[in-house]
């Protein structure tokens, strides 16, 4: 399968071509499968699941650092000098 893609994004995509290969390999040595697409389908789900981790991890810490930035704010604009 061909795509066209913007050569700045050419990095990613290559590098998301050896991500799912990987981990579909991964997957081919623990799982007993008939066809590839369920092989594909368990690589997406994986990944849809560690997205919505790191998603939900990442609205913790801003949750966290939201309060210090506000005080280094009003620290900061103590210190501002015209």
């Amino acid at each position: 399968m061909t795509i066209v893609i913007k050569k700045e994004w050419e990095h990613y995509f290559r590098e998301a071509e050896k991500v799912i290969n990987d981990s579909f390999l991964e997957f081919a040595k623990k799982w007993t499968y008939k066809d590839q697409q369920d092989l594909m389908s368990k690589v997406l789900v994986d990944f849809v699941v560690k997205w919505l981790a790191d998603e939900e991890r990442l609205k913790e810490y801003e949750e966290e650092i939201e309060p210090m930035m506000e005080s280094l704010k009003t620290l900061t604009d103590r210190f501002e000098i015209d």
